[in-house]
């Protein structure tokens, strides 16, 4: 396996190679899971969208966009911020890591977990407990990372509608000791 890669915050330079990475993994991962107008415009507007993000965000923020970087070439993302409730209502004191996404040519390359560690461990340092992540119900790959991680399922039924169409999610969740 490879040497481990660096985490880091995002910075703007990073940007497009972010928006490219987003857009190879979810080709990868959601063709057929969603819509397919709504996955082509993600794509399209991935580039866009993380350079709004990146060029907007003040030392302030309560958001972070972290990235593996392994030989100076960017593997994944992930994107950590207080608990939304997009859904349904976070817990409180919740922490949501809200996108976690590798290039598809670096899945088993080692990344995905310190990547996971970086941007969860930053919330926990944070003060936020528990952890809640959302997955496509029939993320197979993501449910698994998830579940490997130690996190468990606590909304096993609801849905995103996109386009139109309901698309089932489930949300997980990790109590650190300590949580009252």
């Amino acid at each position: 396996m490879a040497s481990p890669p660096a985490i880091r915050e995002a910075t703007i330079t990073d940007a497009d190679e972010l928006g490219r990475i987003a857009g190879r993994a979810w080709e990868a991962t959601y063709r057929g899971m969603i819509p397919d107008e709504v996955l082509d415009e993600w794509i399209t507007s991935a580039g866009d969208g993380w350079r709004q993000a990146l060029e907007s965000r003040d030392a302030d923020t309560t958001t972070r966009s972290w990235v593996a970087v392994r030989d100076g070439r960017l593997l994944g993302f992930a994107v950590t911020a207080p608990a939304r409730s997009n859904w349904l209502p976070p817990p409180d004191g919740a922490g949501e890591l809200t996108n976690l996404y590798l290039d598809p040519e670096a899945i088993g390359s080692g990344a995905g977990r310190p990547l996971y560690e970086r941007a969860v461990g930053d919330l926990r340092e944070r003060g936020f407990n528990p952890l809640v992540v959302w997955a496509f119900r029939d993320n197979v790959r993501a449910r698994g990372f998830y579940e490997h991680m130690g996190l468990a399922i606590d909304v096993p039924d609801h849905t995103w509608l996109l386009g139109g169409v309901a698309c089932p999610i489930v949300r997980f969740r990790l109590d650190w000791p300590g949580a009252g």
